[in-house]
This record gives C-alpha cells, structure tokens and sequence, in this order.
C-alpha cells in the first residue's frame, strides 16, 4: 500500500512540475512555492504550492513525508485548497484539504497498522515576499480523523517563493 502512496505522490509532483510555469491571463507568473513543514497534516513533509491566479486568493498544496525507518512508520500525502488575503508580505490564510496516511506494523506512536484519510483545515498567518525570496507560515490545523475531531494541532513551514 505504501509504494501506491509514493507512485501516486510522484505522479502529482510531476504534474505539478510539468505545469509550473503557468501564468495567468495577464501573462503575471502565477505564485509558486517549495517548503518544509513541521506538524501539520503531514507531520514532516515537503510540499509545493502554487496560486491558480496571480500572487493572492486561491492556490492548492501538494506534498510527501511522514516519518519513521524500515519497516515501521508514517506515510502522508497531504493535498488541499487554500485562499491567502493580506497586502504587501504579511497574509491571512484558510484552507482544507485531505492527507492519504499509512501507517506500517511496528510503530510505537499508533495502535493500528493500516491505511486512513485524514481531512485537515488551515488556519494561519504567512509572511510571503512580493517576488522571490523565503518565507515562512505558521498555522492552526484542527484535523478530523476517525476517532474524531483533533481541534488544537497546528505547524509551521520554512520555504522558498519562486
């Protein structure tokens, strides 16, 4: 199940390279991103984002991670829908999206050896620069899981816009 995880995650990832360069009608280069996130929907992952129109409003995330070695641990591919709002660097956002989790035999953090999605919202501050440049976003992600409503996790990211 973990290697349909990964083929599926690299076979998003290239989709997404492969339209990288869109831009919107205006010929303005859509916003695009590469991070790092710690807690999260995904626990440690990378992921890439993009804006479907300019540097603001609406954009989608996809990303891989988990953690673990061998034959134990956690798999994640977190994808969603996010809206950031603000001016100049300083931006608000809000998102949901669903993260595709496996989990192998032998992990001392979970009970259960299996497969699940979890659904997560986004609720944050980011600090994103108007070109190119680091930025960073810190967030609140309550998650819904199976057992129920996690309401007060959340994250923070380091990346790059480009």
């Amino acid at each position: 199940m973990t290697r349909n995880y990964i083929l599926l995650s690299l076979l998003i990832l290239f989709s997404l390279a492969a339209n990288a360069q869109r831009s919107d009608l205006s010929g303005e280069k859509n916003a695009q991103s590469l991070y790092l996130e710690g807690g999260g929907p995904g626990l440690v992952t990378i992921n890439y984002e993009q804006r479907f129109k300019g540097q603001t409003g609406f954009g989608f995330r996809a990303g891989m991670g988990g953690y673990g070695a061998g034959k134990s641990g956690v798999f994640t591919v977190p994808v969603g829908i996010n809206y950031i709002t603000g001016s100049e660097s300083q931006f608000a956002e809000i998102g949901a999206g669903i993260c595709p989790v496996s989990i192998s035999a032998h992990n001392k953090y979970f009970d259960n050896t299996s497969s699940t999605i979890v659904a997560y919202f986004n609720f944050g501050y980011r600090y994103q620069p108007i070109k190119k440049g680091w930025s960073y976003r810190v967030f609140l992600s309550p998650l819904l899981t199976s057992e129920g409503l996690i309401p007060f996790y959340g994250g923070a990211s380091i990346g790059i816009k480009f």
